[in-house]
């Protein structure tokens, strides 16, 4: 509605107000863009800046409307210059002016009545003010505010822990968001080593096309599309049939591109300058601190369980040394009675059930050997050992193992195939694995077991257990030669087995490899270096011992059993016995000038007061000449490691049957 002053008749009436020609040459010769109405806002007057800024002219000797220099969304705000009656008062506003060349700038308007000398309103004198550089810079402060505000939100949100997935997600809303962008895409590898490969995308359609790579390796802070397009991290090809006209890529460390790269996407309806890539490169380093950490945190937890399974390992180790000296004592009585008591015995049910007896300790003696095995408190005896021999021995006892359902072929090498091992380890190995193909054959099946030679070239040999299982598991893989990990049902495992089996193997200086498919099967490879010359490598000679001439034994044992059971077996060979419970009173004894009569010592290797170790020790220093067997179910002293290590040293371990008991007396007699 025009603005209308009381008591001006004249301009009521239509009277065009007069302009005093030489206040319009002044006020062309202002910089300042000036223009003046009447009181119904009719242009009268525009001075030259104003003109030669907005290019406005006459038309049949008027001027267009001011309104057609303000920007469309502005002509709310600008207010008509005319009059209603309305109180006078100057008046500022803000705008977008058109120029000459059809660009909008904002300019400041100050405007106020212009009156005759008698003080009545002629029109309105508008001054214009271009603030266009002042109101980019407000909104660069603005936009640097936001960003700003944005980034340290983001930096407290990838700080605190939060998941990657979600500071993954926030990181390509911010560059979407704040650049002006389609589309975002983070690009990593999914591996350590791995390619870089598309971990997240944002404001691409869900049922579209991934991304495609582009076989490149980009280089320098940013990567510019299309200028950069030979070195842009995505393909031309998926670029251009999605119709992405520009992009950008910032590499997460600028040090490292295989790290990974933000990728920003335009679309052809607006190819504006991606500005400013700071804020993306800001975006990158937070990403990447992000990323650090949730490595670092996975290391140090990973670091703390590997840190609990040492501490867990050493308390088996120990509970493992300590259960087994008894428990080995135990078997070994157990064992060894049986035996004797089987060989007095002629009713069949009688000898059955005795043959029940042997079959548990040995189970049970199996069980301990893992644990020490585990512990590495067993000692190995290593010896020359054809793996073809070795399969052919054990192809009963593996039938006896697996159910009538599965199938057993045993493939031997045309070629020795030797290694230095100790056997009975080498076959719980053997035994470990069979009965994992075993349990992963619930119906019909097939085992293999299979030797060959020359593997790789490298002059090892290897004896493969293969099945056609249900197949190892992906989610298993990693922890499958990890103690206390099974996949068998509870009762069924004690999840050392190929924990045990794997540390049996390195030993001996080998491996253990494997192949597996879900569904098809698994393939065991044990892999021993090759030993051409066995006689060369191994002096032992076989011992007979069908005749052994009969001797005096000293026989040291602090296990009430064992010891029984000791005497009983010596006795029976034709030796005669004296017997001790320490190693404190066979010394005393033998101080008494009494070892002269004893050819052989007999002892265990961990007795309180003085080990076996020392005994023998003492006592070659009042008869060099004597021999030594040593006995134990353990052995975890370097000292006594390296005393049976020995030439001339014959060791027993526990628990041991008589037939053992027999080869190693002879052994130690005849030296």
């Amino acid at each position: 509605m025009p603005f209308l002053l009381r008591n001006s008749a004249g301009v009521l009436a239509g009277e065009a107000p007069a302009l005093d020609p030489v206040w319009g040459e002044f006020i062309d010769t202002l910089p300042l863009m000036i223009w003046l109405t009447d009181p119904r806002g009719n242009l009268l007057h525009v001075n030259t800046a104003l003109r030669a800024a907005s290019g406005i002219e006459k038309k049949n000797g008027a001027f267009d409307s001011i309104l057609t220099l303000i920007h469309p969304e502005d002509h709310g705000v600008f207010i008509p210059a005319a009059f209603d009656g309305a109180a006078l008062a100057p008046v500022s506003f803000e705008y977008r002016l058109r120029r000459a060349g059809g660009a909008y700038r904002w300019v400041l308007e100050s405007r106020q009545p212009w009156c005759a000398q008698d003080g009545h309103p002629l029109g309105f004198i508008g001054s214009v003010l271009d603030i266009h550089d002042r109101k980019e810079d407000e909104h660069r402060l603005a936009l640097v505010a936001l960003r700003q505000s944005a980034l340290t939100h983001f930096s407290r949100l990838a700080m605190e822990q939060a998941s990657l997935v979600a500071v993954n997600r926030e990181a390509l809303r911010l560059m979407c968001e704040h650049l002006g962008l389609g589309a975002a895409v983070l690009l990593m590898p999914r591996d350590s080593d791995g390619p870089l490969a598309v971990v997240d995308t944002l404001g691409l359609p869900e049922e579209g096309e991934l991304p495609g790579l582009a076989d490149v390796e980009p280089l320098g802070l940013t990567v510019d599309y299309p200028e950069d397009v030979l070195s842009f991290p995505l393909a031309r090809d998926w670029m251009w049939t999605q119709s992405w006209s520009q992009g950008v890529a910032v590499p997460l460390d600028p040090n490292a591109p295989a790290l990974g790269w933000l990728v920003g996407l335009k679309n052809s309806e607006n190819v504006a300058d991606i500005e400013p890539l700071h804020y993306a490169r800001d975006l990158a380093v937070i990403l990447t601190l992000a990323h650090a950490q949730q490595r670092a945190l996975r290391k140090l937890k990973e670091g703390e369980e590997r840190a609990q399974q040492a501490q867990k390992m050493e308390a088996v180790g120990l509970l493992a040394g300590g259960v087994a000296h008894d428990f080995n004592n135990l078997l070994t009585a157990i064992r060894c009675f049986s035996e004797l008591l089987r060989d007095e015995l002629v009713v069949p049910e009688q000898r059955a059930r005795v043959d029940d007896i042997l079959h548990a300790s040995s189970r049970a003696s199996h069980l301990v050997r893992q644990l020490l095995a585990f512990s590495r408190q067993e000692v190995s005896q290593l010896e020359p050992i054809d793996l073809n021999t070795l399969v052919d021995d054990l192809r009963g006892f593996v039938r006896s193992l697996v159910s009538e359902h599965v199938r057993i072929e045993v493939e031997s090498s045309d070629h020795p195939a030797w290694c230095s091992a100790d056997r009975k380890q080498l076959e719980q190995v053997v035994f470990n694995l069979c009965l994992n193909a075993r349990d992963a054959m619930m119906t019909d099946g097939l085992l293999t077991l299979r030797v060959t030679t020359g593997q790789a070239g490298d002059h090892r040999v290897r004896l493969s257990v293969a099945d056609t299982g249900s197949g190892i598991p992906l989610d298993v893989r990693a922890k499958l030669f990890q103690p206390f990990q099974s996949t068998k049902a509870r009762g069924r495992g004690t999840g050392l087995g190929l924990a045990t089996s794997l540390g049996i193997v390195r030993s001996f200086g080998g491996d253990i490899t494997y192949d597996s498919t879900v569904g098809v099967g698994t393939i065991f490879h044990i892999d021993l270096p090759e030993i051409a010359d066995p006689l060369a490598a191994f002096e032992d000679t076989p011992v007979d011992t069908t005749w052994q001439r009969h001797v005096n034994v000293l026989l040291v044992e602090d296990d009430e059993l064992v010891r029984s059971v000791t005497r009983m077996l010596a006795e029976s060979l034709g030796h005669r016995v004296t017997v001790f419970c320490d190693g404190v009173q066979a010394a005393a004894w033998a101080d008494e000038s009494r070892l002269a009569e004893i050819d052989l010592l007999v002892t265990d290797i961990v007795m309180p007061g003085m080990n076996g170790h020392e005994l023998f020790s003492r006592l070659r220093t009042i008869k060099p000449s004597l021999r030594v067997l040593y006995m134990s179910g353990y052995v975890d002293d370097p000292a006594t490691l390296d005393a049976i290590s020995q030439p001339g040293v014959v060791f027993l371990p526990k628990p041991f049957s008589s037939d053992d008991f027999a080869d190693k007396m002879a052994a130690a007699i005849e030296g």
